[in-house]
């Protein structure tokens, strides 16, 4: 048995059906949907994309390449990572930076003189350039942020500012921190131009906006236009510009960045990028600078210290001189003399480097956080060193730059802290083992110095103490003329340092077309709202649906045989054949009729009950058309009323329904004669319920009914028995061994699907009946199914 829901299979010529039948649904829905986009567009602002591109410098050295290229240190620099300059960029501090340089503490705004405004200020456009006035802001003032002020030009030229709100908060400008929270605040004063207005929260003056006449003012702000402004924090604006701006490589590997950032106004969002660069480029800038005055200061130091040690050296070797009358210091001069001058300056570099090395790592050690900075600027003739120490330095910048947002707990701080103290424990393991080679270089050294030194020793004593002093004149003399050299190259480098980044393409707009509102896509998607809408209201509620929506339905259902389908007639109808003689709901009588005949042939056949679920389902309305119909082919009919509970067969002919029937004439009351009624169609009798019994059940177990109905069957072509609902009495279980066909209506969109159920236990309990359903009420205009048949009146 077949038991698939056809529900659950809508086809498309079905649903295409079921959706021109709600077409009203649809141009109501698209109507809606449309004017809601209009509105949307009409309300929201225009914004549009700005952007701007950026280069940075594919190494990141301490100076301007070119100068960097001029000294002996490591000039090779840290190769520059994209992600920590985009973060840089796109930080905290540098979006604060650029703000406090803008003019964007004060927010203008206008309220159209339009037709929209009526129902509320519903348009509002925000104004930076083109306001009529300026407000300035005493940014060392407490001020009142997030308060609407309207503004209105008085007639005497003063301006009518009032705002008021609740929670407000009071905030420092330049930090953005709140000071203070009112829950009421109100503003209502005159302001003259120029006039300031100070009070415990507030604080600013109103001006005309340069270059615009009184007149202007006075026209533009009296159009029927309003206008207001609002203080803004510092605080929310950077998180605000944070969150638009955009900034990527334009490829991967790319050191080209582009900045992208959307906005209503196109000449605040230009300065706003514009300045973002420069703020970041002359930061980079006095970064680099920072660090070329901190190496001069320690080259500074070390020249005063070597100066020292010459001018001590020469006063010596100009004293000896003098005290053993030396004039000829060539005619004194050896080749061991020369070697220990050789051996000595030596030694006396390894030492220098020593200090450096010792210097370093005392700086390091004196200074766990990094904050100092004193060993960043170091001068060591060791490059791999001296990439070590910049890799450290650059991290501990990072982690400042990560600290003005973040607390120490922030994981991305912890992973540098983590990286700072492993590059700084490296160096330091480094440093040491530097010291330690340096040591054992010394110790070979003196060992050697020494060797030499005692076949000196055999030398004249004048001789070898001139030498001795004029090599270490001349070991002082080499390193003081290196500082020196350093020195020069040194300040060469802060006077002609530039940043490495440069700004390649200064702020635009990309495109005349605003991005948002996008017309053409909110238009789209009004449309497609407006149709899927309406569409899925008529899936939902055509698969919701629990009653019987079509034939294939209940051949889906059950496997009883289909006998037909009546059209929907008017309610006030009864008779169709009298009352719409050429009709679709008559023609589908006949058809019925005729398949009727055909299935009902046998003597047995041709006693046919009408049976349903349920009361109203329009079993009484079929039976009687069709015995009507039977009648008028020329057939012997009889229409027997058994549903004694609630009759309504005699309303059909114009009966009384108290006169003599089925009911007086099982009870004794009279006879079958007196309980037939003959009708206005030829061959047709009727046999109403008659009065209503309080033993309909027991009147229909009397034998006498059975009689009856034998013996009508004898003298008729055709008996119907009207019989009670089967799902709501058991009437029909006495009825049913006396008749030869049953005929189940079940009406469309009245007729429960479960209820199909109980024509299945009606063949599978009673099997020597026929059963077949006959579907009733089908409105030939709202079913796909059968709307071919709309057309059949016109053959009848």
């Amino acid at each position: 048995m077949k038991t698939h829901d056809r529900a659950d299979e809508l086809n498309v010529n079905t649903l295409l059906f079921k959706f021109q039948r709600y077409w009203y649904l649809f141009v109501g829905a698209v109507g809606l949907a449309l004017a809601f986009a209009y509105f949307k567009i009409q309300t929201t602002q225009p914004t549009y994309s700005f952007h701007s591109t950026i280069l940075l410098a594919d190494r990141a050295t301490p100076g301007s390449r070119g100068t960097q290229e001029l000294l002996t240190m490591d000039g090779q620099g840290k190769e520059t990572k994209v992600e920590d300059e985009i973060g840089l960029l796109t930080s905290t501090s540098i979006m604060e930076q650029s703000l406090r340089k803008l003019d964007f503490s004060v927010s203008y705004y206008l309220i159209p003189n339009s037709w929209l405004n009526k129902l509320g200020n519903l348009q509002i456009r925000e104004q930076y350039e083109d306001a009529a006035y300026r407000v300035r802001v005493d940014t060392l003032h407490p001020q009142v942020s997030g308060v609407q002020f309207f503004v209105e030009q008085l007639p005497n030229g003063s301006y009518h500012v009032h705002g008021k709100g609740e929670n407000a908060s009071v905030i420092e400008v330049p930090t953005g921190k709140t000071v203070n929270l009112l829950p009421e605040f109100e503003f209502d004063k005159e302001v003259k131009p120029g006039e300031s207005v100070v009070l415990p929260n507030l604080s600013f003056t109103v001006n005309p906006a340069p270059g615009v006449l009184p007149s202007t003012i006075t026209n533009t702000i009296t159009s029927g236009n309003q206008y207001f402004f609002t203080i803004n924090s510092l605080k929310n604006l950077a998180a605000e510009y944070q969150s638009k701006i955009t900034v990527k490589p334009r490829e991967r590997y790319s050191r080209v960045l582009d900045l992208y950032t959307k906005g209503s106004v196109a000449s605040r969002e230009l300065q706003f990028l514009n300045t973002l660069m420069e703020t970041y480029i002359k930061n980079d800038l006095i970064e680099k600078n920072r660090d070329g005055r901190k190496t001069l200061e320690f080259i500074n130091s070390q020249i005063a210290h070597v100066g020292d040690s010459l001018r001590r050296s020469e006063e010596a070797l100009a004293s000896f001189r003098a005290h053993n009358g030396i004039v000829d210091e060539g005619t004194q001069s050896n080749s061991g003399i020369q070697k220990l001058s050789d051996l000595e300056s030596q030694r006396a570099q390894l030492i220098v480097t020593r200090r450096s090395y010792a210097q370093v790592l005392d700086a390091l050690r004196s200074d766990p956080d990094g904050t100092g900075g004193s060993w960043a600027s170091a001068s060591i003739d060791n490059q791999v060193l001296n990439s070590q120490l910049t890799e450290l330095s650059t991290l501990i910048n990072q982690r400042a730059g990560y600290s003005v947002n973040a607390n120490s707990d922030n994981p991305v701080v912890q992973v540098l802290e983590g990286k700072i103290q492993s590059r700084r424990q490296a160096i330091l393991r480094s440093i040491a083992g530097q010291i330690r080679s340096t040591d054992a270089s010394l110790d070979d050294l003196t060992r050697r110095i020494a060797t030499v030194q005692g076949n000196i020793n055999r030398m004249p004593e004048n001789e070898r103490q001139m030498a001795r002093l004029r090599n270490i004149s001349g070991i002082n003399d080499r390193n003081y003329t290196f500082l020196m050299q350093k020195q020069s190259e040194a300040s060469m480098l802060l006077a002609t340092n530039v940043s490495d980044k440069k700004i390649v393409d200064r702020a635009q707009i990309m495109s005349s077309v605003p991005d948002s509102p996008n017309k053409n896509q909110i238009y789209l998607i009004a449309l497609l709202a407006g149709l899927i809408l309406p569409a899925g209201f008529v899936v939902l509620r055509e698969r919701t649906k629990q009653t019987v929506q079509s034939a294939d339905e209940i051949r889906n259902a059950t496997n009883a045989p289909f006998l037909g389908i009546i059209a929907a007639a008017p309610k006030p109808v009864h008779i169709v054949r009298r009352d719409l003689p050429k009709s679709a709901v008559t023609e589908s009588f006949r058809t019925v009729r005729v398949n009727l005949q055909y299935v009902a042939t046998g003597p047995s056949s041709r006693i046919i009950g009408f049976t349903s679920s349920v009361s109203g389902e329009g079993k009484t309305f079929c039976c009687t058309n069709l015995a009507a119909e039977l009648a008028m082919s020329g057939r012997r009919t009889v229409l027997i009323e058994t549903d004694m509970r609630k009759p309504t067969l005699a309303g059909y002919f114009g009966f009384n329904p108290d006169n003599a029937g089925l009911s007086t004439y099982l009870s004794g009351e009279c006879t079958l004669a007196e309980a037939m009624q003959k009708t206005e169609f030829p061959n047709l009798t009727v046999i109403t319920s008659g009065p209503i019994p309080y033993n309909a059940l027991e009147l229909l177990e009397d034998p006498r009914f059975g009689q009856m109905i034998t013996g009508l069957s004898e003298e008729y072509d055709y008996v119907i028995i009207d019989t009670p609902p089967i799902g709501l009495v058991s009437e029909y279980t006495v009825i049913r061994q006396h008749v030869g066909v049953t005929v189940f209506v079940v009406r469309h969109a009245y007729t429960n699907r479960e209820m199909l159920g109980t024509i299945n236990e009606m063949r599978q309990y009673h099997g020597d009946t026929p059963v077949y359903v006959l579907l009733n009420g089908v409105n030939y205009s709202a079913t796909y199914e059968y709307r071919y048949k709309k057309q059949s009146a016109y053959y009848a």
